[in-house]
């Protein structure tokens, strides 16, 4: 007698704990900004570069790390709330079928690879005399989110390890409205003013991979696999900071700088 393979269990309503905590980071680092004055609702673009916003110049200049702080911040409370609601219903779905480090993973080095995305394409646009893309600061979890819409898209591709044993028609996927949700964002990227698409462009596209990466070897289970795993996107994101890096700290970018230091420094005295 054959058995039944057994379904996949059924999400609760409530956030998953990591799902939580990255929403948690995100209100925090808000919260943390109004106890030091910065506006709830327009911060100005040298408040968001101060706190780490990914302003290219800077990135390219020593400044690495903005490409993961700008994931946490926003502009204002109404980029927040959008964000973290849209995050709120993509990362339980992605935490159900990855589990939750495998999620943390795709959102943060997805998050990473869109940011690297956005500098590139602040460079592409930047030309010696007009130096625009280079000095538009970039913050939000959008392209983090874009990335964890992208795996999701993988998961229909490849099944996910914690849902291999189980034949397609049980395995959990993707609904219209998380769809219709990635058709809308990248979208109104092209539509508005403002919106950084090439973030949302890279983290989807960098969500992709990381989902196949997630998903390969569906059956290869245990610590050595997840950590095969881990590692694998680890090397996807070097490779990617490593290229946008590359060149970078060029003699005109470092004089660039030192222009926008001087004048930054005239202007708080």
């Amino acid at each position: 007698m054959n058995s039944v393979p057994t379904p996949p269990p059924i999400p609760r309503h409530r956030l998953p704990i990591a799902t939580g905590v990255l929403i948690a980071l995100s209100i925090g680092v808000w919260l943390l900004q109004l106890a030091n004055g910065v506006s709830p609702t327009n911060p100005s673009s040298l408040t968001l570069i101060a706190w780490g916003g990914d302003l290219p110049l800077y990135t390219l200049t020593g400044d690495t790390w903005r490409l993961l702080t700008a994931m946490f911040l926003h502009v204002g409370l109404v980029h927040l709330a959008l964000n973290m609601y849209v995050l709120a219903f993509t990362a339980p779905q992605v935490e159900y079928e990855f589990g939750s480090g495998r999620m943390l993973a795709i959102y943060l080095a997805g998050g990473l690879l869109a940011s690297c995305a956005s500098v590139f394409w602040g460079v592409m646009r930047s030309t010696p005399t007009n130096p625009i893309g280079l000095l538009t600061v970039g913050v939000g979890a959008s392209g983090a989110v874009m990335a964890l819409f992208g795996s999701l898209l993988a998961g229909l591709v490849l099944p996910t390890p914690r849902f291999a044993h189980l034949p397609k028609h049980l395995q959990p996927g993707i609904n219209s409205g998380l769809i219709q949700a990635v058709v809308i964002n990248v979208g109104m990227g092209f539509m508005i003013k403002g919106v950084d698409n090439a973030a949302h462009v890279g983290g989807l596209l960098g969500g992709v991979a990381l989902g196949m990466i997630m998903a390969a070897a569906p059956r290869a289970v245990g610590p050595r696999a997840t950590l095969a795993r881990y590692l694998a996107a680890a090397g996807l994101v070097a490779v990617c900071v490593g290229a946008l890096l590359h060149g970078a700290g060029k003699p005109q970018l470092v004089l660039l700088r030192a222009e926008l230091d001087a004048r930054r420094a005239i202007g708080d005295d």
